[in-house]
């Protein structure tokens, strides 16, 4: 079965569009894959940093880890190829969303947003992809909370910094919020157009709450952090995926904590990878 994109007469884009997103969706599906990839491998990488109370792992805990897990490997050079188009699908995928035709108002603003900063995050990871088979950038993970840290002591320079960086973290902490609430209403269910009911739909369902709920956990260490370096006026405290896991899994109850997060990645991996072909191909609406 293909990907279906159910994306309806008289409502959907104009017909050259919805033609285009046709066929894009039989590809973008690898795309979801790559997606699913990369949070297996970083699921991976926090339950091996939880397990040596935050030392572990070789590979930064975070996306560009997971790039460097794979570029380790015996076939490296060729898998991360595979990643890289995979992700360039992917963020393809994404930009589809964000401008064809919908709604542009209220919840389905939102999701268009959200959208266009997730394909920029994953621009991001295929540019670390891109410089590992270089040769150009061979700690790309490392440079990934380096670079927040650098971010965060320019935006306290400014007059209003700290009060800058602290809407930033209370954002962080609706984005995990929002991660969250998607994944115990079934809110990911939105954008699939079939894939219910039977074992696959039980098991899609199962993997989507947990996935998702891990996703949103993952962020609270961040604002956290975000927030107690603009309350210090210390850009050190601030930390991405990498710091804030080794902060947390430093304390027992913490690596707990990373290791179930951990798990819930790789079931958000194996929910990328059986919902794939379910996903629809169109611009956000306000209603299901």
């Amino acid at each position: 079965m293909g990907v279906t994109t159910s994306i309806g007469a008289g409502r959907g884009p104009k017909p050259a569009a919805r033609q285009a997103a046709n066929r894009f969706a039989r590809f973008g599906q690898m795309g979801w894959m790559a997606k699913g990839l990369v949070y297996g491998l970083v699921g991976v990488l926090f339950i091996q940093v939880a397990a040596e109370g935050g030392s572990g792992a070789e590979a930064e805990a975070n996306q560009a880890g997971a790039v460097e897990t794979v570029a380790a490997t015996s076939y490296g050079a060729a898998l991360l190829t595979v990643l890289a188009i995979g992700i360039v699908l992917y963020v393809a995928w994404r930009l589809f969303t964000v401008v064809l035709p919908g709604d542009w108002t209220g919840k389905a603003l939102l999701k268009r947003i959200g959208y266009a900063l997730s394909a920029l995050v994953y621009l991001s990871l295929l540019a670390n992809t891109v410089d590992i088979l270089a040769n150009r950038n061979q700690d790309p993970g490392a440079a990934e909370d380096r670079r927040l840290e650098r971010l965060v002591t320019g935006v306290l320079d400014l007059p209003v910094g700290r009060v800058l960086i602290i809407v930033a973290g209370l954002v962080v902490i609706g984005v995990a919020a929002a991660f969250i609430h998607t994944g115990v209403t079934g809110g990911y269910r939105e954008s699939m157009s079939a894939g219910e009911g039977g074992i696959e739909g039980m098991a899609i369902d199962r993997l989507g709450m947990v996935g998702w709920v891990a996703r949103g956990i993952a962020f609270f260490p961040i604002a956290f952090f975000l927030i107690r370096a603009a309350w210090t006026y210390n850009p050190d405290e601030a930390a991405g995926f990498d710091d804030s896991v080794r902060e947390v899994a430093s304390h027992l109850a913490g690596a707990v904590a990373v290791v179930l997060v951990g798990v819930g990645f790789i079931a958000y991996a194996l929910f990328a990878g059986l919902s794939a072909r379910y996903q629809r191909l169109e611009g956000p609406r306000n209603h299901g």
